[in-house]
This record gives C-alpha cells, sequence and structure tokens, in this order.
C-alpha cells in the first residue's frame, strides 16, 4: 500500500515546487499523479467546482491521472462523493461500494461498479472556508485501512495553496479568478498532450511527461511551452513540429578551440 518515504518526497516535492514560479494546472496535475501512485490507486482526479455555472453546482476535471490510458466513466468525478466533497468542503468517501448496501449516490455506484471500482475517496479543496473543489480517488479494490487519510488531505490542501498563491505576477487575484485561470489553462494543456500523443503516437501519460520535459528544455514553463505546441499545430496542422516545439532544442555548438 501507501509507502511512507514516497509520500513524503511527494510532499516535499510539491512544497518546494510552490516557492517557485509555477504553473497552477501543472502543480495540479503532479498532485494527481502523487495520489494514484501513493494510493496505488486506479485513477486520481483534482476537480474544481465551475462557478461560471448557473443552477445546480457543477464541477470540472482539471488533472487526472490513470494507472493506463484507458479513462473511467467521466460522470465519476462529476457525481456521488466528487460532486458532494467540492460542493460541500468535506471528506466524502465508500470504503466498497460493492459490498455497502448504501441508497446514497445510487447511479455514481452503478457507474464505479461497471467500471470494476470499489473504493474512493474524496478530499476537499478549501481556502478560506469556501469549498472549491477536490482530490478524487478511485482503487480497484477496497479502501481497506492501509490508505492514510491524511496523505489525500494534505495533497488537496496543496492544491488550494496553488490556487489561492497562483503565479508571481498575480499573487493579489482573487482566488475565483485564479480557478477561472485554471479552468481555461486546463484546456491549452490537454489539447496540447493530444498533439504530442497523436504526433508521437503516444499514450496519454507519456505524453504529459513530454510535454513537461519539453518545457524544461526550453526554458519555459509548462503551460507556456503547451502554448507554444498549441500555436504549432494551428499554423501548421499538417507538421506541427516544423516550429521546433515538439522536439528539444538543439545542443548549444562547442566553442571553438583557440591557440595561442
Amino acid at each position: 500500500m501507501t509507502n511512507t518515504a514516497r509520500t513524503r518526497m511527494a510532499v516535499a516535492e510539491l512544497t518546494a515546487t510552490l516557492t517557485t514560479d509555477f504553473d497552477v494546472p501543472a502543480v495540479l496535475q503532479a498532485v494527481a499523479g502523487h495520489a494514484r501512485a501513493g494510493f496505488d490507486a486506479y485513477s486520481a482526479v483534482v476537480v474544481l467546482l465551475d462557478q461560471s455555472a448557473t443552477g445546480e453546482p457543477t464541477v470540472r476535471q482539471v488533472a487526472e491521472a490513470l494507472r493506463s490510458d484507458i479513462a473511467a466513466d467521466p460522470r465519476l468525478h462529476s457525481t456521488g462523493p466528487a460532486l458532494s466533497s467540492a460542493r460541500d468542503g468535506v471528506v466524502a468517501m465508500i470504503g466498497d461500494i460493492v459490498a455497502e448496501q448504501n441508497p446514497r449516490w445510487g447511479p455514481y455506484r452503478q457507474q464505479a461498479m461497471a467500471a470494476g471500482l470499489r473504493g474512493v475517496r474524496a478530499f476537499p479543496v478549501t481556502a478560506f472556508d469556501i469549498p472549491l473543489g477536490s482530490l478524487v480517488v478511485h482503487t480497484e479494490d477496497p479502501w481497506g485501512t492501509m490508505r492514510p487519510n491524511d496523505f489525500g488531505q494534505i495533497l488537496a490542501d496543496l492544491v488550494a495553496l496553488a490556487l489561492s498563491a497562483g503565479r508571481t505576477e498575480s499573487r493579489r487575484v482573487s482566488t475565483a479568478e485564479t480557478v477561472e485561470a485554471v479552468l481555461r489553462g486546463t484546456t491549452v494543456l490537454s489539447f496540447a498532450v493530444g498533439v504530442l500523443a497523436e504526433y508521437f503516437q503516444l499514450g496519454i501519460e507519456p505524453a504529459r511527461e513530454r510535454l513537461i520535459r519539453l518545457a524544461r528544455a526550453h526554458g519555459r514553463t509548462t503551460i507556456a511551452h503547451a502554448r507554444e505546441i498549441v500555436a504549432a499545430q494551428r499554423a501548421s496542422p499538417a507538421d506541427p513540429a516544423v516550429s521546433g516545439a515538439l522536439h528539444e532544442p538543439p545542443e548549444l555548438a562547442p566553442p571553438r578551440h583557440i591557440d595561442f
């Protein structure tokens, strides 16, 4: 189950990132990845409340980490425990979807069982006592007692810190505006990952990792490089790699040898 050393490294990496000039969507994706690995889960996603929606509260998925490239029914992350946790600001859980006889979240339970899932925890993301979203973790086995809930809540709290802080140049922007910016940025990241996946014939997770490596190699934040890839795709749909955004930059030429 959860490895203590691994969880400590995950928290250390995320807190270190939050002291730098970071991209919020990239941090949320890192949180999802650490949650999936740390809980040995089928999937981990971050959902945020869509404040612009009218009527009943809705959530939108902004980060996702999967055991494989086959995603579960997206309704599992917009209904049931995910929505309840995001809306009410509380932990929502089911220890064993198959064994428990509980009428709550009936349609969700049917969808989860159809996907072969057994356990779920949704950890609330709140800032200044305001519910913002949740970190939702699904497992293929019952949740059990070996998965520490405090790790999930720590990750959810780090999401809240990222949303509250935002990027360096926008520290004074309200949390609500930061959430809106994340929802927009997530679209750019998803498009760029799709371009890389199609061009290099990769799965979604390897394409995400390639995007992060490319951004580092080019000296950009992840979302800034994602915008470069989107621009390259639009400028040259037949071959987006022409601009160089899909490959690492060429190595610098070695210095000339000077004889004295």
